[in-house]
């Protein structure tokens, strides 16, 4: 867990400029012309020098507080949700067993992502934040000030804002996931469940067909990380510069009108490298904004 921690806190700054990027188009500031739009080339350069060096750090004490128990608490309720389904044997219920692991792992993700999502609200608050310092700060100039803030302005459900998004993007990511990788595994390595070959040329086969999995399981599920952030950094703005009133097909209307598909998938590319070397140094999350 240590170990954890130090990592997300080292690779914080991409996460953080990921967040900006990513919300860019719903900030007030941004939409005025009042600052002007940020690149993933410049961000951070632009953020240590308008924010100070700490700036790039805007957003790490929650985003810590959210991932570092979560994946814990993941592995502990998924254990106990798979006590309580009923057993099948892999080879007989093939489907049925995968179903049921499936179910499992997606109730304890909702349930561990329930506990910590204040949080993960917080981090998207503070990250998208474009003001210097003081008076200046949009969301609060800390985690419970942005709590506070939101409550005051839409009342305590505030920061479950998306939530609900959230679990839907990662009970699809699970289903994509497991499901395209048994089906492929059985189609392309010929695995059916019962043997596991562990020759250098099975275990090859089994990566590759793992990151293609995970690549297009993430890449069908990215755009809804990208409205529900945009629906967090909506909440409390002011009545008049508000894009979506909290509404999930608002978000996806407007989002459509004025940034087209690419609008969707803001950040995907650089998110895709990031993922792939989170993955290689065994720090990989769950799904596209779950884990971000």
């Amino acid at each position: 867990m240590v170990t954890s921690g130090i990592y997300t806190s080292l690779t914080y700054p991409v996460h953080r400029v990921k967040i900006l990027l990513q919300t860019q188009d719903a900030n007030p500031r941004i939409l005025s012309g009042k600052v002007p739009r940020y690149s993933f080339v410049h961000s951070f350069g632009r953020l240590a020098k308008e924010q100070g060096v700490l700036g790039l750090w805007r957003g790490n004490t929650p985003y810590l507080l959210r991932h570092v128990p979560s994946i814990s608490m993941s592995f502990a309720f998924k254990d106990a949700f798979r006590e309580a389904m009923p057993r099948y044997d892999a080879a007989a219920s093939p489907f049925s067993a995968l179903a049921a692991n499936a179910a499992a792992g997606a109730a304890a993700g909702a349930l561990s992502l329930a506990l910590v999502y204040p949080f993960e609200f917080a981090t998207i608050r503070l990250a998208a934040d474009l003001g210097s310092g003081g008076a200046d700060r949009q969301f609060g100039n800390g985690m419970l000030s942005a709590w506070v803030q939101a409550m005051r302005a839409g009342g305590p459900l505030s920061c479950y804002q998306g939530f609900g998004v959230a679990v839907a993007s990662m009970a699809a990511y699970k289903a994509l996931y497991f499901g395209l990788y048994d089906t492929a595994k059985n189609l392309l390595l010929h695995e059916d469940g019962r043997r596991l070959e562990v020759t250098p040329t099975a275990l090859l086969g089994r990566t590759a067909l793992a990151a293609s999995t995970t690549f297009m399981a993430a890449s069908i599920t990215y755009p809804l990380d990208i409205i529900r952030k945009r629906l967090v950094v909506d909440v409390g703005s002011d009545p008049s510069s508000r894009q979506y009133n909290g509404r999930f097909k608002a978000a996806v209307q407007r989002i459509y009108a004025r940034e087209g598909l690419k609008g969707f998938y803001r950040f995907y590319s650089y998110d895709m490298v990031f993922r792939w070397e989170e993955r290689q140094a065994g720090h990989s999350q769950v799904a596209p904004g779950v884990q971000s």
